[in-house]
């Protein structure tokens, strides 16, 4: 009966999360590497997260484009913000992508920035989950 009330409590934290760094943090995709770095600072700060280790998980990140590498540290921030959250993507990697993916889904200017970045659905959700659980 815990388990049941862990695992639910853990997907509701999940879904709160995961509207609200869709919404606001994916529509912007940054072009360049250094829109890049400007706007995880920002979401670094707005989450109460370092700025210089988000720094320094964009430039590690395991990706070659801006755009995914971007999506990488946001997510690796959302990991930072929430324990539960990182724990959860490690414990079910593909549940927690797909769970990305649906919500990305859900916002039509998401869906069309990513579009224009040449970037698909799929790879935004598992550069998200990469990040989210790299932050354990």
């Amino acid at each position: 009966m815990a388990e049941y009330a862990l695992v639910t409590a853990v997907v509701a934290s999940l879904a709160v999360a995961f509207g609200s760094l869709t919404g606001s943090q994916l529509s912007q995709l940054p072009v360049t590497a250094a829109r890049a770095q400007t706007l995880v600072v920002q979401a670094a700060k707005a989450n109460s997260v370092p700025a210089a280790t988000a720094r320094a998980t964009l430039a590690r990140a395991p990706y070659q484009r801006p755009a995914l590498r971007y999506l990488y540290a946001s997510g690796w921030i959302g990991g930072r913000k929430s324990p539960a959250d990182c724990l959860f993507a490690k414990a079910t990697p593909e549940s927690t992508q797909q769970r990305f993916a649906d919500s990305i889904r859900t916002d039509p200017k998401v869906v069309a920035a990513l579009r224009r970045m040449r970037v698909t659905v799929a790879q935004a959700a598992g550069a998200l989950r990469r990040g989210t659980a790299d932050a354990c």
